[in-house]
């Protein structure tokens, strides 16, 4: 049978361990029963099986392209509806009811039905969220949680409204300053191999009656394109490029070492790099933010926080900070000595806590780090459509140039 490594709270202490199941569902099912609101639940990979390569890509590919996940826009757009409902007097039951009948993705709407059912046998509204850890994260279950306590559960559904649009916003920004850098490499890729694999050619026919021997240059260019024109060339070089692709993606998403060195390559990256930190770090500020405020303890809502980071490095570093929370120093002096995160940031943490405002500053740090990353895209989209055009130009003026100095040679043969 199958096992499972978990981490999860129960009873407000932050645990972790190893469950035997047939399948996810069936592990979060018996944690559930145990009463543990699961943040994280991977299946332990065997060790006779982990040094295939092979099955490691056709699991990790299918699981990726075949597992649907709800989109968080519609998550955002059911939570909205929800607070509302709630802040205009619907009870709970009437209100679950209404969205999941205005719900029209299929999974989502039979996860609502399921969260209806439970909430309607008795379990609260952030138990019937935690059975469900695919659709609705710990950071979601703990402020529904707060709400519950605190007898406000629309206002704090709002914040959750709010913190999955600037989510949103974030993934958006990124795709959109890719978007224009993509285009042109594609454009750039099919133009090249239009080239190489039907233009090429033809010079080649033409230059085969010069009994001269070819410049370099165009020795070169006639080489490539035999080469992306050979089956077993260009045929294999793109079937060894694909598979490294996914294999990369493949070792990634499983082997931790590996997906820490290149976490730590990304933050590194001119531009890139200090796009996606600001980018988490907007992120977990607003996170950790909210969870104060909802009195989730410091070491649960730093560990909860540290989950909702992407990035390896920053999520070590914030595991890092929480661990040294047990001694009793200042988060801000925890994390001034991290040296991922910048001065600006551990900076106005101290400031949040010598005011004891936490709540509020932390809310103006992830503003700030927002306004950094917007800049950031925008700094980078500018530079890349110059640097794409320029690439683009010169290895099409590069061929034609090629090509074109044997004419240029035999037209100073004639005139000589």
């Amino acid at each position: 049978m199958p096992n499972f490594d978990w981490k999860g709270i129960k009873d407000t202490q932050y645990l972790k361990g190893t469950i035997s199941a047939l399948t996810r569902d069936e592990a979060a099912y018996k944690l559930k029963q145990d009463g543990v609101i699961i943040t994280q639940l991977i299946k332990v990979v065997e060790e006779s099986r982990s040094h295939d390569l092979l099955a490691a890509l056709l699991s990790v590919n299918l699981k990726f392209s075949w597992t649907k996940r709800v989109k968080p826009i519609k998550l955002m757009i059911a939570t909205k509806k929800l607070a509302t409902m709630l802040r205009s007097g619907l009870a709970i039951l009437p209100s679950l009811e209404m969205v999941r009948d205005q719900v029209d993705d299929k999974l989502f709407k039979k996860t609502m039905e399921s969260v209806y059912l439970e909430v309607e046998s008795g379990s609260s509204l952030s138990s019937a969220f935690a059975s469900h850890p695919d659709v609705f994260d710990a950071i979601y279950v703990n402020l529904v949680r707060a709400g519950e306590t605190s007898g406000r559960l629309d206002i704090f559904l709002d914040k959750l409204v709010l913190l999955i649009r600037k989510s949103i916003k974030i993934r958006k920004s990124i795709k959109s300053a890719l978007l224009y850098p993509t285009i042109l490499l594609v454009v750039a890729a099919i133009v090249v191999g239009i080239m190489m694999i039907f233009v090429v050619p033809v010079f080649t026919k033409m230059f085969a009656n010069i009994g001269s021997q070819l410049p370099a240059p165009t020795m070169m260019i006639v080489s490539l394109s035999d080469f992306l024109r050979d089956p077993f060339g260009g045929g294999l070089l793109i079937a060894i490029l694909t598979v490294s692709f996914f294999g990369f993606r493949a070792v990634t998403r499983r082997n931790l070492s590996v997906r820490v060195f290149w976490h730590q390559m990304v933050l590194r990256m001119p531009l890139v790099g200090g796009m996606v930190l600001n980018s988490n770090l907007a992120q977990i500020s607003m996170v950790y933010g909210n969870l104060s405020n909802a009195g989730v303890p410091v070491i649960e809502a730093l560990n909860i926080t540290a989950e909702s980071s992407k990035n390896e490095i920053i999520r070590e570093g914030i595991q890092e900070a929480k661990r040294g929370v047990f001694s009793g120093r200042p988060l801000s002096e925890l994390l001034a000595d991290i040296p991922i995160f910048p001065n600006t940031f551990y900076q106005l943490i101290s400031v949040g806590e010598q005011t004891g405002n936490m709540g509020e500053m932390l809310h103006t740090v992830s503003e700030y780090y927002e306004e950094e990353f917007d800049s950031a895209v925008d700094k980078m989209s500018q530079m890349m459509e110059p640097i794409m055009i320029c690439v683009l130009g010169s290895i099409i003026g590069f061929i034609l140039v090629a090509m074109y100095l044997p004419m240029f040679k035999m037209g100073q043969v004639v005139t000589g």
